[in-house]
């Protein structure tokens, strides 16, 4: 019988979140009384498998000799999003982790059902799986100004990737390692294993699964969760 997979989830939250406008990174902005990345780190703990949270931080933002809690470790931050994955991933596989479940500090409304879908889909594939959702509006490509459609997209069989994505901790670490942290290419963790000859299968998301971007979605959250 193979051994049980033994599963850390990584939440990169080193960003500035510059998109919100705002002089606080958008993960420790407050919705009902605790912050975007408070309830992200709630969301993946919804699954009994997922046994440790690490969290990697801007150290100038959050101290990593703050005092970790139970099941939740601070680690260094990077410059880019990837590097602090990859920060997260080592540590996992230092401890033994053998697979890591990566979900953004700004995506607060995951819903419990998804989480378990993609983990049991996730570690039964070799593949990994992301959480996802297909196209619904027309695309367009518009021309560098942004002012002009350039063209029409096909948006057959294109889907909007989410988080959480899980694959094998030792993979994730060797695809992001080989295809460059500072790659602009590597737009989720999903690249990196395709950029490696994998092709991590599809969970379908939700729209309660927002990835709180711009101003307008932090008021759309904040209808979608509950107050404590």
């Amino acid at each position: 019988m193979p051994a049980e997979p033994k599963i850390a989830a990584v939440i990169p939250a080193a960003g500035s979140g510059s998109r919100m406008r705002s002089d606080v990174p958008k993960q420790y902005l407050a919705v009902h009384g605790k912050t975007l990345l408070q309830y992200a780190v709630e969301a993946v703990q919804n699954d009994p498998r997922v046994a440790h949270v690490f969290i990697a931080v801007n150290e100038q933002q959050h101290p990593i000799s703050a005092k970790s809690v139970a099941d939740i470790s601070f680690v260094a931050g990077g410059k880019t999003r990837a590097e602090s994955v990859l920060s997260g991933v080592l540590h996992a596989i230092n401890q033994g982790y053998s697979h890591v479940l990566v979900h953004d500090a700004a995506r607060p409304g995951l819903p419990a059902s998804i989480l378990t879908e993609v983990i049991d889909v996730g570690v039964s594939s070799d593949n990994g799986a992301i959480v996802a959702m297909p196209v619904r509006d027309s695309l367009k490509r518009s021309e560098p100004d942004q002012t002009i459609i350039s063209q029409s997209v096909a948006r057959d069989d294109l889907w909007q990737a989410q988080t959480p994505q899980i694959f094998a901790a030792e993979l994730l670490a060797d695809a992001i390692s080989e295809v460059g942290i500072d790659n602009p290419n590597l737009t989720d963790e999903a690249s990196a294993m395709e950029a490696m000859g994998y092709h991590p299968r599809l969970v379908m998301g939700s729209l309660d699964n927002i990835k709180v971007t711009h101003p307008d979605d932090l008021r759309w959250v904040a209808t979608i969760l509950k107050p404590s």
